[in-house]
């Protein structure tokens, strides 16, 4: 094989890296917030539905990937309250309704019990590396764009750069301060193998 040809082949398959590369790292965004000045944030996050995958959230986790995440679908639960029982790494939580970031918790701390509930009805939590809210500078009344809000289009461009200038939310506490904590008898009760959700589900009269 003469060197001319190999020279070849090494580049297109560099050139074919690249593009699957950049079509992988593209094509698993699916959702998108949006700051009130047009910036976007694009993240790629797992969906919790079931009361199996709402209980065990993250538990267990070694790590969470960069711009990833999970989001929790609560339509029809009432009294949300998240906790961070067996979970293993930091996160901070993003409580969202009909679409809108109405809190954000930051730096959730690991295997803690206490409960976090939003002082605003949601109707979706999402959670993200600890640092992740200030990073990108997300805050109450950011846009959420996804199919859980039936308001999501994949994104043309990868997300703009997030400035140095960072703002928060100035509803969100530190991690140390106690936050309202719902009743036993609101909470779900704890089997020893529940994960990081405590929530209720409504009942119709």
């Amino acid at each position: 094989m003469s060197k001319l040809l190999k020279l070849f082949l090494a580049v297109l398959v560099v050139v074919s890296c690249s593009q699957k590369e950049e079509e992988a790292g593209n094509a698993d965004y699916n959702l998108t917030i949006e700051s009130a000045d047009g910036r976007k944030t694009n993240l790629s996050v797992e969906n919790a539905v079931s009361p199996e995958e709402l209980q065990k959230g993250l538990m267990n986790r070694e790590s969470l990937g960069e711009k990833h995440g999970m989001i929790f679908n609560l339509k029809g639960y009432e009294h949300v309250a998240m906790w961070m029982k067996d979970t293993k790494i930091p996160l901070d939580m993003i409580f969202v309704n009909d679409g809108v970031v109405v809190w954000v918790y930051e730096n959730a701390q690991p295997n803690s019990t206490q409960t976090i509930s939003s002082p605003k009805p949601a109707d979706a939590v999402i959670e993200l590396n600890a640092g992740d809210a200030k990073k990108y500078d997300i805050k109450a009344g950011d846009i959420v764009r996804h199919a859980f809000f039936d308001n999501f289009a994949a994104p043309a461009d990868a997300d703009t750069k997030a400035g140095d200038k960072i703002v928060s939310d100035e509803n969100a506490v530190d991690a140390d301060v106690v936050v309202e904590d719902i009743s036993e008898e609101e909470a779900l009760a704890d089997d020893g193998a529940s994960g990081e959700t405590v929530i209720e589900e409504t009942t119709a009269e």
